[in-house]
């Protein structure tokens, strides 16, 4: 077997936003697709927020794939082939999205949301863990808790953050038992234990519930 080694190089990562960033904004979101979809749709999800004042940040999976059919186009947050290579790589990219997203701003000025679907939902805990952001709400939709991270990468957290774990009752991946497990992970890692909130629904981002929690805000 041969050896395996490493280079560093140059690249272009996209993100895709909504809404302008603005005096008038007083909501930003930070949010993770899940796995083989791209930033540019699921951004569509946001739509319905108030345009003056959320301004919506989607970032993207570095690795691109041809879904079944080979005509569209998904992306994946990583594998576990090279991980620490590949966590390396996300932390970096989520680095770099911050710094030209907000382009000097203050994130205190703002109320900073982070969601995660599917498999976006470790790339967003990762995320929150890495950029130490000061967080209003965590929203987990239907996804797990990073194996590696724990209470150490937390610490940040003041407590009074609202985190929320959204799952429907039709969910192909998970059921109310095998979420409440990723939930007392989150638990645990957080020091806050999240809202449950179930819904009638497949394995989805429902609308109707994403407004029910802005509407908590």
């Amino acid at each position: 077997m041969g050896q395996v080694n490493h280079v560093s190089v140059e690249i272009q990562a996209s993100y895709h936003t909504l809404n302008e960033l603005t005096r008038d904004t007083k909501h930003i979101w930070l949010v993770c697709h899940g796995y083989g979809q791209l930033s540019e749709h699921f951004i569509g999800h946001f739509d319905e927020l108030d345009a003056e004042t959320h301004h919506v940040i989607a970032l993207q999976g570095l690795s691109k794939f041809y879904l079944p059919g080979h005509r569209q186009v998904g992306a994946s947050w990583m594998t576990k082939e090279d991980r620490a290579v590949e966590l390396t790589n996300q932390q970096a990219y989520f680095s770099s999205v911050m710094s030209v997203a907000l382009d000097r701003r203050e994130v205190a000025d703002y109320q900073i949301h982070l969601l995660g679907f599917s498999q976006g939902v470790s790339a967003i805990c990762r995320l929150a863990a890495h950029l130490q952001l000061p967080l209003a709400s965590l929203i987990l939709w239907a996804g797990s808790f990073p194996p590696e991270l724990q209470a150490s990468d937390f610490s940040f957290l003041s407590g009074e953050e609202k985190i929320y774990g959204v799952l429907g009752d039709n969910d192909r991946y998970f059921d109310t038992d095998l979420y409440a497990i990723e939930m007392e992970k989150v638990a645990i890692a957080t020091g806050i234990d999240p809202e449950l909130i179930p819904y009638q629904g497949a394995h989805e981002l429902n609308p109707q519930v994403l407004n029910s929690i802005v509407s908590k805000f």
